[in-house]
């Protein structure tokens, strides 16, 4: 299942676990993640953790579709860190492709939970880093 929570702060949390075959689909999850947002006071950016380990392949039309809608949300996103798997390079590779392309210096793909929580940290509060590590030490049911 694809998710979206602002459970604390303004750290959004994205899960990618069924992926994105159709543009529907981005859609979907863009809708979610404007309410998500819609949390976060309007002066202030999100810094987003987005979990793309277990995502598959995602279709050309929706990885069109991905990247343009994350484009459209680069005002509001201070920092966002993704982390995927190096099991699939080919999905590896399509998502480091979308990231880079959003053309957000503060976008990064990380392989190491520890690297990418140490990135990320510096920005958030007490309560945020204590959510960022339940949420990258989520276990699939």
């Amino acid at each position: 299942m694809n998710s979206a929570h602002v459970h604390v702060g303004r750290l959004l949390e994205l899960r990618a676990e069924t992926g994105f075959r159709t543009a529907q689909e981005v859609d979907a999850i863009f809708e979610v993640i404007g309410r998500e947002l819609a949390k976060i006071p309007a002066h202030l950016r999100s810094v987003n953790v987005v979990d793309w380990r277990r995502c598959p392949i995602m279709s050309a039309d929706a990885s069109q579709h991905l990247l343009t809608l994350m484009g459209q949300y680069n005002p509001r996103v201070e920092r966002s860190a993704t982390l995927a798997s190096r099991e699939s390079p080919t999905t590896m590779l399509q998502f480091i492709r979308v990231v880079r392309e959003t053309k957000h210096p503060e976008r990064r793909v990380f392989f190491d939970e520890d690297e990418l929580r140490e990135w990320l940290t510096p920005l958030l509060t007490p309560a945020e880093a204590a959510r960022l590590r339940a949420f990258l030490a989520y276990e699939e049911p």
